[in-house]
């Protein structure tokens, strides 16, 4: 029912905030009203923010946040809003919640954080080769344990798993022997020309351990042992692209690369 949703920055100065917007973080000034300014548009082809002028509310707003989810290489961003002197008052980094982001002060205060794809990071404690107690199986999990493992990575769990199983053309998990725990999974799913992988999951106490790209380039292994015709389409969507392409993939819309 909503058809857009802007929002209205109460600001000291309209005429050098729209400046700092403008000027510093690269926006396009759409329209100031008034003379001097009291009211104003600023931002892209797609997405604007007013600025409002209202000194005594402006005082009270320090700290508040707005958020953008930029579509381009958020560090390229980063480092293009560092070089106009943007006070960057949160550095950038990877967040828990699957972004990476910083944050910018603007002249009244407010806190804008930029945010876009996170960038994959070795873990410290990564290591260069399987370890010999993890077992590697061309092999589709149990519902209970493909559960399990969503559960573990903070995943919600779906009613469709049971089918989401049943319609995969096969799968590679990744079992600690020590325990006979599965630790990991990667499902495919495909119609003999295009594949797509899903449900890359390392259980939070293996990862950093070489497990992720070992099930990736056995899950890779498999499709050529079955077969697959030159040229065949393999995609996935994914956050951590570093990692990926890492295993040969490129990025356009989703992760994808030839077989």
């Amino acid at each position: 029912m909503i058809k857009s949703s802007t929002a209205v920055l109460a600001v000291a100065d309209v005429s050098a905030s729209a400046a700092f917007y403008v000027d510093v973080l690269g926006f396009k000034k759409h329209w100031l009203w008034g003379d001097p300014p009291t009211f104003g548009s600023v931002g892209d082809a797609k997405h604007e923010i007013f600025l409002c002028q209202q000194p005594e509310l402006a005082q009270k707003v320090d700290g508040h946040m707005h958020f953008f989810h930029a579509d381009c290489p958020i560090d390229e961003l980063h480092d293009k809003h560092r070089a106009a002197g943007a006070p960057i008052v949160s550095p950038i980094e990877n967040k828990p919640w699957g972004l990476r982001e910083y944050t910018v002060r603007d002249p009244s205060g407010y806190h804008l954080r930029f945010a876009g794809t996170a960038k994959y990071e070795r873990p410290p404690a990564a290591t260069d080769a399987l370890p010999p107690h993890i077992r590697l199986d061309v092999a589709l999990p149990e519902l209970q344990t493909y559960r399990a493992l969503f559960s573990s990575v903070s995943w919600t769990p779906h009613e469709r798993m049971a089918m989401a199983l049943e319609k995969s053309e096969f799968g590679v998990t990744a079992t600690d022997t020590r325990d006979g725990q599965t630790v990991g999974m990667v499902r495919v799913v495909g119609d003999g020309k295009n594949y797509t992988f899903w449900d890359v999951i390392v259980r939070p106490s293996h990862q950093g351990q070489k497990i992720g790209s070992a099930m990736m380039e056995e899950a890779l292994a498999e499709l050529r042992r079955r077969g697959i015709p030159e040229g065949a389409f393999v995609g996935l969507f994914a956050f951590k692209v570093g990692f990926y392409e890492k295993l040969g993939f490129k990025q356009d819309s989703g992760m994808h690369r030839p077989l």
